[in-house]
């Protein structure tokens, strides 16, 4: 696997390949009721198509004055009706249930695709993000797929019996299913006009949720008011709704002017087909009423196709196509990984002319990037913003594969072992860490599930993070539950939160590569570099013992990385220098004139 995926990932799979996977994943969730669902719903069409059939036979038995014609008639039409509503209301029945079922399998199906996917591509490049928001958005309405595809197959077979039976009086009376073709035809094309339209403004959509959310949320509301910018927010969310309004309204005004122009077709082709029929001598009264009952139906079978095909085709299918793209994007990344994670590191981890680019862009983010990070050694990773800092971590954890070059760890290729048993053996925090809204000491258990239900583990780790002084302020301790919006719920601050992320980090024993990604920027330099200390005892600590564990330090305060036994110094993507704090002084090049710097600022 590479860093860039597949470029046959970059289109939406076919509509028939895409429909057959989510057939299958629909029968997965359970064959009988797909089954009953589809018998049901198809079955529902013949007694509402034939209808038309008996309204005819009824007409002439009572011009006929047949009283056992008309008794006949009248009970075929009440039988007729009455199936229909019972078939109906079964197939309604029966598609809720499996759509309640199905909508399960599905979610927890697109969920699944999207946190196994072993990089995080798709959740950074802009058009898979586009892609993915609308899969999320419709993945609930993925469930009545299945109950739109039986109810178009059901229209489709009214229609056919429904010609058939215009045809049974004359067969030029088979035109009047032709007139109808335009309708479906502009139908599909209108579909895809304006699913285009709505795909084009997905990024204008999520720019109006996001500033939304910024505009209404109390995280947001003190800077907000503080800076006097909410009527900013609320024109630049209106501005970004009307650019993904303005293009899809008016693809939608054009598409409605042909398709009304179809349905006009249609309308007066039936009109000429009343009138043809009315005017023949020989034709009784009750194919004169089989001509409007079909006719009539006729038209309004084409109404339910054409509606039933539009939203199939713009909403479910288009679903399908994007949960089998998915699908067939997972397979892409999918581990072909064939060593074992190693016990302990001795050679320690390596870069070999490592370059990368992110997928969907030219400039490279790191190139050429050599150097070896020693078993045990506590690594420092400087640099201005944008140099690349946080994209090494991101290839050391496996999120991404180098574009060119490789990692070695004891020699052996990093991408040729399996990213979920090498993240097993990984631990640490990160500046964007996730605040998980259990009870605290949940959310730092989560850090090593084997031992999340040790409280001796818990507790050691929030010991060491510094975290029991949250705990301490805390009014159940480490068994308060957090986030506000829970019952008896607590809300941190962001420095607190920090704490309880860096805990988390603390849970995994002997980790063979801990990773601090800038995940103390909310605390004094002070705390920050004690708890650095900390992670560095550890690691020393495990080199040592049996582990040879190695620590990965990325911050911007050059009192913390001093500590470190190697100091990395990134800048345009390139590694310009790398050595002890003591080396990079002494050599005076960009680390010591940064260090001096930041030095001379707090003099």
């Amino acid at each position: 696997m590479t860093a860039t995926s597949d470029r046959s990932t970059d289109q939406l799979p076919s509509a028939v390949r895409s429909l057959a996977s989510s057939l299958r994943l629909g029968y997965r969730a359970d064959p009988w009721l797909i089954v009953v669902a589809f018998a049901t719903s198809v079955a529902a069409a013949v007694p509402d198509a034939l209808f038309a059939l008996g309204l005819a036979a009824f007409t002439d038995s009572v011009i006929g004055g047949d009283g056992t014609a008309v008794l006949m008639s009248a009970l075929a039409l009440s039988l007729l009706a009455a199936c229909g509503w019972l078939l109906n209301t079964a197939a309604e029945r029966v598609n809720r249930r499996f759509a309640d079922r199905a909508g399960i399998v599905v979610e927890s199906h697109v969920a699944r695709l999207q946190s196994e996917v072993v990089t995080i591509e798709h959740h950074e490049r802009p058009d898979f993000v586009d892609r993915l928001s609308l899969l999320r958005d419709h993945a609930p309405a993925l469930s009545e797929l299945y109950q739109q595809l039986f109810a178009v197959a059901g229209a489709v077979l009214r229609l056919g019996l429904t010609v058939a039976l215009l045809m049974s009086v004359h067969p030029a009376l088979g035109l009047l299913g032709v007139c109808a073709v335009p309708t479906v035809l502009v139908s599909t094309w209108r579909a895809g006009i304006e699913k285009s339209a709505e795909e084009a403004g997905a990024q204008h959509d999520r720019l109006a949720r996001h500033l939304f959310v910024v505009g209404s949320t109390p995280a947001a509301g003190k800077e907000l008011r503080v800076a006097g910018v909410r009527q900013r927010i609320r024109a630049d969310r209106r501005a970004a709704w009307e650019r993904r309004y303005r293009p899809m309204a008016r693809a939608r005004w054009a598409t409605a002017i042909w398709q009304s122009a179809s349905y006009a077709f249609f309308g007066i082709a039936f009109c000429v087909a009343v009138g043809f029929v009315a005017q023949r001598g020989d034709s009784p009264a009750g194919q004169v009423m089989l001509v409007l009952a079909a006719g009539s139906r006729l038209s309004q079978y084409v109404g339910q196709s054409v509606s039933q095909t539009h939203f199939f085709r713009t909403i479910w299918l288009d679903c399908a196509r994007r949960l089998a793209w998915l699908e067939g994007y997972a397979r892409t990344v999918e581990e072909r990984a064939d060593a074992p994670v190693p016990e302990r590191l001795r050679a320690g981890i390596s870069f070999e002319n490592v370059s990368f680019t992110y997928p969907g862009t030219d400039r490279p983010v790191l190139k050429d990037v050599s150097f070896t990070i020693p078993a045990g050694a506590v690594v420092a990773v400087v640099g201005e913003n944008g140099a690349g800092k946080s994209t090494l971590v991101k290839l050391l954890c496996q999120l991404y594969r180098p574009t060119s070059g490789r990692i070695t760890v004891e020699g052996t290729d990093l991408s040729r072992i399996p990213a979920p048993g090498w993240r097993r053996r990984l631990s640490g925090a990160f500046q964007d860490f996730v605040k998980f809204e259990y009870p605290l000491r949940t959310s730092v258990g989560l850090g090593d599930l084997a031992r999340a239900e040790l409280p001796r583990a818990v507790d050691e780790a929030v010991t060491r993070a510094g975290a029991d002084e949250v705990t301490a302020v805390l009014p159940r301790g480490i068994d308060t539950q957090l986030g506000a919006t829970w019952p008896e719920g607590v809300e941190l601050s962001q420095g607190q939160w920090q704490r309880v992320a860096l805990a988390r980090g603390f849970m995994r024993r002997s980790p063979l590569l801990t990773v601090l990604d800038e995940p103390t920027s909310a605390m004094d330099a002070e705390t920050e570099h004690a708890l650095f200390e900390r992670y560095a005892e550890a690691a020393r600590a495990s080199s040592s013992s049996t582990v040879g564990g190695v620590t990965i330090l990325v911050s911007h305060r050059f009192s913390t990385v001093q500590m470190a036994d190697v100091i990395v110094v990134l800048d345009g993507a390139r590694l310009v220098e790398h050595g002890s704090h003591e080396e990079l002084v002494a050599r005076g090049g960009q680390y010591a004139e940064l260090y001096g710097i930041q030095a001379a600022g707090y003099r």
